[in-house]
């Protein structure tokens, strides 16, 4: 029992990460952990030491968290909805309490691997669960499968299922690389892919053809010689996956003509496909031309929207004559509609550190980051359709990501370049 309370006393940080990701499905549950490591960085500054680790974290956490914060901040003086937007900006200062906690709490390698590790077993399970759904009806706790998508643990948010999944692959196909054989990658892959397939949400479609695309090239580095022996598996694994998803989903044959009629079909065609969101950039784009300086404020858009919006809005009406738009669907819109020019220039100010901070790491840090890194890639990779950027779940989980790669960022020895601890 002593060892027990010994271990879970020097392990408890990465434990509370690995439940993050687990309560993700369930409404907004995830925002225990995150306020639990916002809180934990009063308690951590009370020691000398860590408020060394503190600052240094701060190096790295701080200018990109004053990026996205500072055009927040400016939004909110003249937002549509000030309430909205002033409550969002001094909310948001406890995601860079939680990623410099996260920083310090999970320097340890082993703490970072066991992150890993566990939020690769859960992933797995997801993807498992999501294919028992599909064919039973019902997933292995029940949950019936929701009538417009494919839901699995995450039932009325039927969204976030596939994309979510897609954009934290990296972790379990890291974590794969790493610690498991080259066939137990190449299988992990193939399941998370038919998982995202059969989800039914292009968003995540998108996402795991990036992802697959950076494997591919990942495959002709010399230190991946092993797992190059399944460059060959992985589009033969793809294209089985894809047929087998295409005759069992009737849902995902449905997503598939309706992408089909997207590029070739009529522009009502095209309106449907895209999934009626063609009024919603177009009146985006109309918020920045009027409002290109700060935006509309932060988080108002929904608000914003019936000012733009045509009186035959297809949204408008569908929702009974209030906003249906509750955000823009793209990042670069969003930025643009909620923090106007300020916000771009904090996005590309980003973006300029970012690349400028990674020639001073060493190629250790940089293989210890990538899982981070990349799956925030996925998330805010501009040319998808996008969850709400500044919402609750998308920028729970950015900064809970930030905060992971900062921890890997002061690696402290006794880390080999594979990632394993000792």
């Amino acid at each position: 029992m002593m060892f027990f309370l010994r271990r879970l006393q020097s392990d408890w940080a990465s434990w509370l990460a690995v439940a993050f990701i687990a309560l993700l499905p369930f409404t907004r549950l995830y925002e225990i952990p995150i306020s639990i490591f916002a809180v934990s960085l009063a308690f951590l500054a009370r020691s000398a030491e860590n408020r060394a680790l503190i600052r240094s974290a701060s190096s790295f956490v701080l200018p990109v968290f004053l990026c996205y914060w500072i055009p927040v901040f400016v939004s909110s003086f003249d937002s549509v909805d000030a309430q909205t937007s002033w409550t969002h900006t001094l909310s948001a200062l406890r995601f860079l309490a939680a990623a410099l906690a996260l920083s310090v709490l999970l320097r340890a390698p082993s703490a970072r691997e066991r992150v890993l590790r566990w939020t690769a077993y859960l992933l797995l399970f997801w993807a498992v669960d999501a294919f028992i759904q599909l064919y039973v009806g019902h997933d292995l706790f029940g949950i019936a499968m929701h009538p417009d998508r494919l839901n699995a643990l995450f039932i009325k948010r039927y969204q976030f299922f596939g994309p979510t999944l897609a954009m934290l692959s990296p972790l379990v196909l890291e974590h794969a690389r790493r610690q498991w054989r080259p066939w137990a990658w190449a299988f992990s892959f193939a399941l998370i892919l038919g998982a995202v397939m059969i989800a039914g949400m292009r968003a995540g479609w998108l996402t795991m053809a990036l992802v697959l695309a950076t494997y591919m090239a990942l495959m002709l580095k010399r230190e991946n010689r092993e797992l190059r022996r399944t460059i060959f598996t992985i589009p033969a694994l793809a294209v089985i996956v894809l047929a087998v998803s295409y005759f069992s989903s009737p849902l995902f044959h449905q997503r598939i003509n309706m992408a089909h009629d997207f590029v070739t079909g009529s522009d009502l065609s095209v309106d449907a496909s895209s999934m009626e969101r063609i009024p919603i950039f177009e009146n985006a784009l109309k918020m920045y031309r009027e409002h290109p300086v700060n935006g509309v404020g932060i988080r108002a858009f929904s608000k914003a929207y019936m000012d733009y919006a045509e009186p035959d809005d297809i949204l408008v009406m569908k929702s009974g004559g209030v906003s249906g738009a509750k955000h823009a669907h793209n990042i670069l819109l969003e930025v643009m509609a909620d923090t106007g020019t300020i916000g771009l220039l904090g996005m590309l100010a980003a973006l300029v550190f970012l690349v400028y901070h990674r020639r001073k790491t060493s190629p250790v840090e940089r293989q210890d980051a990538f899982p981070f890194a990349l799956a925030l890639a996925l998330i805010l990779f501009p040319f998808n359709s996008h969850f709400a950027i500044s919402g609750t779940y998308t920028s729970s989980l950015i900064w809970f990501l930030f905060g992971l790669w900062g921890a890997s960022l002061r690696i402290e020895g006794g880390t080999n370049s594979s990632g394993k601890s000792g």
